[in-house]
């Protein structure tokens, strides 16, 4: 999964793109549902495309030192391949600034690989479930509707009650489609499937935390297919959804963390800042069982990667933030629950 560095000289320019998202640190593009995706940093100027770059790089290093000591056959999390990271006076803009529309100016770009959009089966059951029915066609044949990524919402149940007016109902995309953990089960995704997507989302976050030693603020959890590329069958989860993989982006946000408790704190703060990605203790009691066995179990597979003193102290760490979690949670939700009250 390492990144490919490509000679800039060597290039043809390439065709007309269109955007496929749009998040704050900028807005992004491709040209076919294969080849590269390009981020611009045309977003807050807060945000970092320069952090986004070297984070992304760092994950898939860390990504490949777990697995030379884990040697696991179960499902593992998709990164995009990082090809690089282009700044707004590289040469790369002389031949291919008029693949962008005509008002957009050269700025730092991130190219990655494109995560494939979903299929139109897919699609299509999405339209069919929640969409208004005088809607359906012109969703189904929008070209935004074709870049179709589904974000996974494991720690959140959406509620009629949350749509304040009828309008608000009407405005329907498919482009990052939020599916919560209400809707998995009106879909017939089964429990085993949800707790499988916990289980990955756990163990990249204990990778973030423990080997990249990064907070994983802000990241984002998909899912798509696979990329043609990969030969893994297991990463492949097969449900009503169709087949395909968790996938995790955007790091742009994301901050070094201090291996202590301070470190273990701000991991905590991320985790409730982010959006609900991760199953929470009390409202999914199932789903965070399996998300807290897994952290820690690849927790501990990470301190492989350590000497002795080093693993005994991450150990401890890693309990202090499931356990943080779980307290903060508590002080949310309080010991009875009803997810009327309980939303984030």
């Amino acid at each position: 999964m390492q990144g490919e560095s490509i000679p800039e000289s060597s290039e043809e320019p390439i065709s007309k793109l269109h955007m496929i998202g749009t998040d704050f640190c900028g807005t992004v593009w491709a040209s076919s549902e294969g080849g590269s995706a390009y981020k611009r940093e045309d977003g807050s100027p807060f945000r970092s495309l320069q952090n986004d770059y070297n984070k992304h790089k760092l994950v898939l290093q860390s990504l490949q030192k777990f697995n030379k000591v884990s040697h696991s056959m179960n499902p593992q999390i998709q990164v995009l391949d990082c090809r690089r990271f282009i700044t707004r006076n590289s040469d790369w803009w002389v031949s291919n600034l008029q693949a962008f529309p005509p008002r957009y100016t050269a700025c730092n770009v991130l190219e990655s690989r494109r995560i494939p959009p979903l299929p139109a089966r897919t699609r299509r059951l999405r339209i069919h479930k929640y969409c208004l029915p005088q809607m359906a066609h012109d969703i189904m044949e929008s070209k935004p509707s074709k870049d179709c990524l589904i974000r996974t919402y494991l720690g959140r149940r959406r509620l009629w009650r949350e749509f304040s007016n009828f309008s608000q109902i009407q405005v329907f995309s498919l482009r990052n489609f939020p599916l919560h953990a209400n809707q998995m089960d009106e879909l017939d995704i089964s429990l085993e499937d949800r707790q499988q997507y916990a289980r990955i989302m756990a163990k990249t976050l204990a990778i973030m935390h423990w080997i990249a030693n990064i907070d994983g603020n802000d990241t984002e959890f998909v899912l798509a297919p696979l990329n043609e590329n990969n030969k893994r069958s297991v990463d492949i989860i097969l449900n009503i959804s169709g087949g395909n993989s968790v996938w995790v982006l955007d790091f742009d946000c994301c901050k070094d963390m201090s291996v202590d408790e301070a470190g273990v704190r701000q991991g905590v703060t991320a985790f409730w800042r982010n959006d609900p990605f991760y199953p929470r203790p009390i409202m999914e009691p199932l789903l965070w069982a399996a998300f807290r066995v897994e952290y820690l179990q690849s927790s501990e597979i990470a301190t492989r990667l350590y000497d002795l003193a080093e693993a005994q102290k991450s150990r401890g760490l890693s309990k202090l933030f499931i356990d943080l979690v779980a307290e903060e949670a508590h002080e949310r939700y309080g010991k009875t629950f009803s997810y009327a009250e309980g939303q984030d």
